[in-house]
């Protein structure tokens, strides 16, 4: 039994040397508008052996996790296994392709063969996590899913295995999410590298503490923007040394990315002499967006009617703002001067209408975001990208039947989720402002660590 990191959240299971299970199969070009590339490109071995896995599993789908180039390339009949998602249009959608589909109910065991067997978590976020116990090793593939809900579950789970032979590839990221935050004159404001780093480290590192793993791996972040317009935020990218560097649970061991695991003997086996990025993939292009392209009478219609129909947006922004071309275009949902604005090119705009899937914007870090009286979470990320763009979820009385579906399935899982939410998204952004206009929030910051173990 081993396992072997092919970059971003590709994970590539072998069982006898034959591949069994691929995860999330991103195999070649670019996503996200192409402001995203694999950092170091797979070998034809490489995607060989995911072509010709017995199984494939989906998390989500954002294009990185369920590239349509890529699936392009499988056979059709490909068993194809996908979390048991609100919404059934990542299932619609592989079925029309020609795979064969099994959707995997929550914390239910499937087979694999011989030793092998998978479970999946999903969640409220629209994503999942799979479990795979190979032999008398157990693998949490968290990629970018959110844990709190099942975290205690997770837990129960890795103390039933061999100490020694368990495992955690999550995302380790800070650049996965928009960061092209700006003013009223174009001018970023994004906080230094330096400044959110170490503190993404440490908090990655708590968490597998906190699962009781033994093994980290590098999972889920291994790609390089290559657009000209989003190139900047590759100085964001946290490295393999700068994942060393502030690693704070030494009874976890860390991973490189790019690997293969033996799950029988711990031994990884390297396949890249160095950790160095091929940023040769940068470009001096836009994809296929040209900045000075501008919206026709119908197609801002469209823009409106796209926003308008996020009617749980309502109650938290009173209006969202498009530039495009240099013409600004405000759509009112409200009376107050609550909201954001975003300057983005034509063409990515027109095709996120068409589909539906706001937080391609937001991941690619082209599009720049202005922020008036409010910030993207908790409400408008979430209610406009996972909830609305995924989940199909725009009414408040789908949304009160969408959280009932969750909250009746497993109802301390629902609550440790919305308490962690609410703290991450709510409570903490608000307490961290109040202490910087205190002028304490660094003595804070310090003594937070000290009190989690962290180095200062």
């Amino acid at each position: 039994m081993k396992f072997e990191t092919l970059g971003n959240a590709t994970l590539q299971f072998f069982r006898d040397g034959q591949p069994v299970l691929a995860t999330d199969p991103w195999l070649k070009g670019t996503c996200y508008f192409g402001s995203w590339a694999l950092e170091k490109p797979l070998t034809d071995a490489q995607i060989a052996n995911v072509l010709a896995s017995d199984y494939l599993w989906i998390s989500h789908g954002h294009p990185d996790h369920m590239h349509v180039e890529s699936l392009a390339m499988l056979p059709q009949g490909k068993r194809v296994l996908v979390p048991d998602h609100y919404h059934a249009e990542i299932r619609d959608f592989l079925v029309g392709q020609g795979f064969d589909v099994t959707v995997m109910p929550y914390r239910a065991w499937i087979d694999l063969g011989p030793g092998m067997r998978a479970m999946c978590l999903d969640n409220l976020n629209q994503d999942a996590i799979l479990v795979v116990e190979a032999g008398d090793a157990l693998v949490i593939n968290q990629n970018d899913s959110p844990l709190a809900a099942d975290l205690p579950f997770l837990r129960r789970l890795v103390r039933t295995h061999s100490t020694d032979k368990t495992y955690l590839a999550a995302l380790c990221s800070i650049d996965a999410d928009m960061l092209n935050f700006v003013d009223g004159n174009d001018r970023r404001l994004t906080a230094p590298p330096a400044q959110l780093k170490a503190g993404k480290v440490h908090e990655v590192s708590r968490r597998a503490a906190a699962l009781g793993v033994r093994n980290f791996c590098c999972s889920s972040n291994q790609h390089i923007y290559v657009r000209a317009d989003s190139a900047w935020v590759n100085d964001y990218r946290i490295s393999w040394p700068e994942m060393q560097a502030h690693w704070s649970r030494q009874q976890v061991r860390l991973i490189e990315p790019f690997v293969t695991v033996d799950l029988e003997t711990g031994e990884v086996t390297r396949h890249h002499p160095s950790q160095t990025s091929d940023f040769s993939q940068v470009t001096t292009e836009t994809g296929e967006d040209d900045w000075r392209a501008t919206l026709t009478e119908t197609e801002w219609h469209s823009v409106e009617g796209f926003m308008k129909r996020f009617h749980l947006l309502r109650r938290h922004l009173d209006f969202v703002a498009f530039t495009v071309g240099g013409e600004t275009r405000t759509i009112t949902l409200g009376r107050g001067d609550r909201g954001v604005r975003f300057a983005l090119p034509k063409q990515s705009l027109l095709a996120t209408v068409e589909y539906g899937y706001f937080d391609d914007l937001l991941i690619g870090n082209f599009m720049k975001t202005e922020l008036k009286g409010m910030r993207l979470y908790p409400w408008f990320s979430p209610l406009v990208a996972k909830v609305g763009g995924n989940a199909k979820v725009f009414t408040p009385e789908a949304y009160r039947a969408f959280h009932w579906r969750y909250c009746k399935r497993a109802p301390l899982a629902y609550l440790r989720y919305q308490i962690e939410r609410t703290w991450r998204q709510s409570i903490s952004p608000a307490l961290i402002t109040f202490l910087s206009r205190l002028g304490v929030k660094e003595q804070a910051r310090k003594a937070f660590r000290r009190l989690k173990h962290v180095p200062t």
